[in-house]
């Protein structure tokens, strides 16, 4: 049985829209996740040594985001996926944006999931 780290509600100000317009404005996303990991070890021992730590996952995802002008979400999603999947100890990761589109201020928000794991990485 594998244990579950999780992640609500990190928001980020990103540049993200699929047109010229919508994108040349910061908008808020928000970054849910769930990583399948082992933290028996660190729980037995109660020290914070090969798990997931939050706070580093934040600032990894802050300097993804703030590091280009995105088209799509999906982008967004992959990215961070890839991101948690390559430099956290994760045997898989689920990785959901929501945003609520410029454009489109009758709708509450929308989103997007994957679900990867570091073997779709490998080159």
């Amino acid at each position: 049985m594998a244990d579950r780290v999780c992640g609500h509600g990190f928001s980020y100000q990103t540049h993200v829209g699929f047109g010229d317009e919508e994108r040349a404005q910061l908008q808020t996303v928000v970054v849910d996740f769930e990583a399948r990991t082992d933290w028996r070890a660190s729980a037995k021992a109660d020290r914070a040594v090969g798990i997931v730590d939050y706070a580093a996952v934040d600032t990894a995802i802050k300097a993804l985001l703030a590091g280009r002008r995105w088209r799509l979400i999906e982008a967004i999603s992959e990215a961070v996926a890839q991101l948690i999947c390559t430099r956290f100890p994760v045997d898989q990761v689920l990785v959901k944006v929501t945003k609520q589109p410029a454009d489109m201020p009758h709708c509450a928000a929308v989103s997007v999931s994957c679900s990867r794991t570091p073997a779709d990485y490998i080159v």
